[in-house]
């Protein structure tokens, strides 16, 4: 144990040595995003406000989309955007640690580089990505008198379950990645049946009781449906739930970690 927390502590330390690496990777992430762009960052908000508007018009009035137990107007449209922020949010932090290893070989390879840096600077990104898009939502909320109270809160611990979740699951798939390139397809293919396997565009009640079970072995379902429950004003998921969040966050973990120790100059010598 008191070997652990000095690994910890050296951990942090290193990463503090490096944040000005940090910082400007990140800077740099969003100047080469909007880079020869006309709008520039003014694109950060444009995009998801358009995606929100679509979703309003289309599933809240034109198709008339309802929640089951919800009869307000926006209803279903604020169920869609929180459901696919959070999801985006997801994938984009799985997608850019998957490529961690092979991306930033060179700095890998120097003894005194922290990999942890790269992990700090890729949930920095997309939580501000994520944060920037989240804000308009709640403007929404806000101009349509349909903000939920301080509870609202409550979406800061899913934020961090979310983001570890992808986060230890797109480091074990970039050390095997290193050793088996095809697994970049692959979880492409698998993020598609997730998406789908996720309540996001459709509400978990319309569904057959007996698929429910399989569905909970989603580690995404308990907290999308939490936040989801916390914008609506509803009952959030059961304890019971989270059980498969918590399983798959742990499993990956420390598969990852032994993984990378058992492995590493095999890595190294890989990339």
């Amino acid at each position: 144990m008191q070997k652990k927390e000095i690994s910890g502590v050296k951990s942090l330390q290193e990463l503090w040595l490096f944040r000005s690496y940090i910082l400007g990777s990140v800077n740099r992430d969003f100047s080469l995003r909007y880079k020869g762009s006309v709008l520039g960052v003014v694109l950060v908000f444009i995009v998801p406000a358009f995606q929100i508007l679509l979703y309003v018009l289309v599933f809240g009035n034109l198709l008339k989309g309802r929640l089951p137990g919800n009869v307000t107007i926006y209803g279903y449209s604020i169920y869609l955007c929180c459901g696919f922020l959070f999801w985006n949010l997801f994938t984009e932090v799985l997608q850019r640690s998957q490529n961690l290893y092979l991306e930033n070989a060179n700095l890998l390879k120097k003894a005194s580089f922290p990999s942890g840096a790269l992990s700090v600077v890729n949930v920095t990104s997309s939580s501000i990505n994520f944060m920037l898009a989240m804000s308009i939502l709640i403007t929404f909320l806000l101009v349509s008198d349909s903000l939920p109270g301080w509870e609202i809160i409550g979406l800061i611990p899913i934020w961090l379950v979310v983001t570890s979740l992808a986060l230890s699951l797109g480091l074990c798939i970039a050390i095997l990645q290193v050793f088996f390139r095809d697994f970049g397809a692959l979880t492409a293919i698998a993020l598609q049946v997730l998406f789908w396997g996720t309540p996001i565009v459709y509400p978990i009640q319309i569904l057959p009781t007996w698929l429910i079970p399989w569905l909970q072995l989603n580690p995404l379902l308990a907290p999308v449906s939490a936040a989801q429950a916390l914008m609506l004003g509803s009952a959030l998921p059961a304890a019971e739930v989270w059980i498969s969040t918590v399983v798959a966050f742990t499993l990956t973990t420390l598969f990852a970690s032994r993984l990378y120790r058992q492995h590493k100059s095999d890595l190294m010598d890989n990339l």
